[in-house]
């Protein structure tokens, strides 16, 4: 079992229709294409929170956690360590557990809703590819150097492609 906790911390993802049952659908989607699906049997259960906010309320929290004094589009508090996940694999990590609480994904409406219209993407196919950004950075991707930049790129591109959305990376 997913559980999806979807949390409305600004009215203005109000602006977006069925934005619940969309975010549930594409956690859902993303994480059997992920890795994740490994871990997940019958009596299985995991649990992401999503937490929808306003450019003020995201920069506050990156400059408070992140030191950096400006917005951005998204954010991932993983409640596994990334590194333990990189080194020995999710499935390891997780063991015989039977829960597991993956972690915070946090988006700025404000920033995602200029990035989609400046780079004439949809905003729903935008929103997508950042959920899958930050579903892999809960399970220990990370961009700080090329190689893993690389890496976690062209695994974004691939699951995309299976959802039938462009490559993000090419304009």
């Amino acid at each position: 079992m997913i559980n999806i906790d979807i949390v409305f911390k600004s009215k203005k993802w109000k602006k977006e229709e069925d934005l619940d049952s969309f975010i549930t659908k594409t956690c859902n989607d993303l994480i059997l294409l992920t890795e994740i699906k490994k871990i997940i049997t019958k009596d299985f259960e995991l649990e992401l929170s999503v937490l929808l906010m306003c450019d003020s309320q995201i920069r506050k929290i990156n400059s408070e956690f992140r030191g950096k004094d400006k917005t951005t589009n998204v954010l991932s508090f993983p409640s596994l360590d990334e590194n333990l996940v990189r080194e020995i694999g999710l499935k390891k990590l997780v063991g015989s557990d039977k829960y597991l609480f993956l972690g915070d994904i946090l988006i700025s409406y404000e920033t995602i809703k200029k990035e989609s219209l400046a780079q004439k993407k949809n905003f729903r196919d935008h929103l997508t590819h950042l959920i899958l950004h930050s579903i892999l950075h809960l399970i220990g991707f990370d961009h700080e150097d090329e190689k893993m930049a690389e890496e976690m790129e062209a695994l974004e591109v691939k699951i995309l492609k299976k959802l039938r959305i462009k490559n993000p990376y090419i304009n």
